[in-house]
């Protein structure tokens, strides 16, 4: 009884000492994009801030071009040209921030990737030796996508596919490099394949490096404040409206 109530005070007295998992809350990420079509390879640079509480994600390119884009959970969207001091503004589920790899990961949908929300139905499960594969249908009428396969391995997405009616790939997206953020694990690297016919495809690799959590987060660009000053760029024209 003693040994048992002696054991017990010392596992107590150990887990007081253990270190609390900091909760996340900012977080900001290097991405580099390298994408391959037609035998030509192009680069672009960028710092990605996110805010987990609220959804807000503020991309800033540096490299070839400078800008920075705004958007969050509502579909908000700010594209701003600093140097031309214009802004683009739309509006959409598709741009929200709803759709991103962080929220997917911390709002805890990596079942489905939020396919759900997008309004696709699980409709079978299979299993691959420890693979674990569901295929997921839109429920509404879709023009090109008619299904979409994801892969899990270790309770953790590692590919995402969706097919045309011939059962042709129309994207493929492959998760790989995961490290620990906080109480979760992120995949830092992101490999897509995009079809557009036969012997056309677009390859991009998305790396994340330079992790930074919250306090070491600095709120310059999550608070950013595009200039009143700034001309509204027409989506459509790209000239500035009057």
């Amino acid at each position: 009884m003693f040994k048992n109530l002696a054991a017990a005070c010392i596992t107590l007295l150990l887990c007081s000492f253990a270190p609390l998992q900091e909760k996340v809350d900012k977080i900001k990420l290097t991405l580099i994009s390298k994408s391959l079509h037609k035998g030509q390879s192009f680069t672009v640079k960028s710092d990605l801030y996110y805010r987990v509480s609220g959804g807000t994600m503020v991309t800033r390119f540096t490299s070839p071009f400078e800008k920075i884009v705004f958007t969050n959970a509502n579909g908000e969207y700010k594209d701003y040209n600093v140097k031309q001091n214009t802004v683009t503004l739309m509006q959409g589920f598709d741009l929200s921030s709803k759709n991103s790899l962080f929220y997917s990961f911390f709002s805890g949908s990596i079942n489905d990737m939020g396919l759900a929300a997008l309004g696709y139905k699980l409709v079978s499960t299979r299993f691959e030796n420890k693979i674990v594969i569901t295929t997921w249908m839109p429920v509404g009428p879709s023009k090109i996508i008619k299904k979409a396969e994801i892969a899990h391995e270790n309770y953790l997405p590692i590919f995402l596919g969706f097919f045309d009616a011939n059962n042709k790939p129309v994207q493929k997206s492959y998760y790989t490099n995961y490290q620990t953020v906080g109480s979760i694990k992120m995949p830092f690297t992101i490999t897509e394949f995009d079809y557009f016919g036969e012997k056309d495809s677009l390859i991009t690799r998305r790396t994340y490096t330079n992790l930074l959590l919250n306090a070491a987060v600095e709120d310059t660009y999550l608070n950013y404040k595009i200039p009143a000053s700034a001309k509204v760029i027409s989506p459509s024209t790209d000239k500035p409206k009057k």
